[in-house]
């Protein structure tokens, strides 16, 4: 039997990783979540074994898939480099980073609104943390990053600013007499500090009991009856977490678009535009 991994199949897989999961790579594809789903069925068909497993209520990438992801990620470039010489394509991609908070609103929302606005670029975003997102358009890996504040980044001008929320499960009951749990980002996070400042001067006790490498984990941890976490919150909550009450006022943050030193200023200008007219509807 002859294997073929296809191109797209492997554009699936390739968005599934960098979007966080086959809700959210479906969305920014324009697909159905079945028709991913299938297309890692495919790739897996192809190599001959699994490339995610579950993980909770999300997936993870498997060490088959993760190599099949490097192959992947490769197979694609060169594709995309040959059509471009080859000029059978005037579409160019814009590679914009992101962080998870807020993901499942702001990548479908964008990727509608550039797809509109800049129709000969194909969007293709990556979810990061702040400061890898910081890291990447540094070192031009990205053409553009949507960060959120603490990036040291001019904060006099922002494209928008969004509150923070206090998240619980909803069987979770405050410790009478006991500092209060918190389930926090692992350093460095723009969400520590917040937190911390809002506690201290509202003169509540607390302390850590669970860091996270990433949103998954800690809604997890949340969701579980952990602790209460503050965390920036646009789309919907996963099952099982709710907003907490009783506890000091939210703070707000503020989001930026930064870019390499050579992107196109009108390309930056739009996308600076369509993220402040997202924020501003919300």
């Amino acid at each position: 039997m002859t294997h073929v991994l296809d191109i797209i199949p492997l554009r699936s897989m390739v968005a599934v990783a960098d979007y966080g999961g086959v809700h959210r790579a479906a969305a920014a594809l324009h697909l159905t979540q079945s028709t991913v789903s299938q297309h890692l069925r495919r790739v897996e068909q192809a190599i001959g074994g699994p490339v995610v497993a579950k993980s909770g209520r999300g997936l993870v990438f498997t060490e088959l898939g993760h190599r099949t992801l490097r192959h992947a990620r490769a197979i694609l470039a060169a594709h995309d480099d040959a059509l471009a010489e080859l000029g059978t394509t005037d579409e160019q991609t814009l590679a914009i980073g992101a962080t998870e908070h807020g993901a499942d609103v702001l990548i479908p929302g964008l990727t509608a609104a550039l797809n509109e606005r800049l129709p000969d670029r194909r969007v293709r975003f990556r979810l990061d943390r702040n400061v890898s997102l910081a890291d990447s358009i540094e070192r031009g890996l990205l053409d553009l990053v949507i960060m959120l504040d603490g990036s040291g980044l001019d904060r006099a001008n922002p494209s928008g600013v969004v509150e923070l929320s206090w998240l619980a499960s909803q069987t979770f009951l405050a410790p009478v007499g006991q500092p209060l749990p918190l389930v926090v980002f692992a350093e460095p996070c723009v969400f520590r500090e917040p937190t911390f400042a809002a506690l201290d001067k509202a003169g509540v006790s607390y302390q850590v009991v669970a860091e996270c490498a990433n949103l998954a984990g800690l809604y997890a941890a949340v969701g579980s009856g952990l602790g209460v976490a503050l965390v920036l919150t646009l789309g919907q909550l996963p099952a099982g977490v709710q907003p907490a009450e009783g506890l000091p006022a939210a703070h707000r943050i503020s989001v930026f678009v930064r870019s390499r030193a050579d992107i196109d200023p009108a390309v930056r200008s739009t996308v600076d535009e369509a993220l402040r007219d997202m924020l501003g509807a919300r």
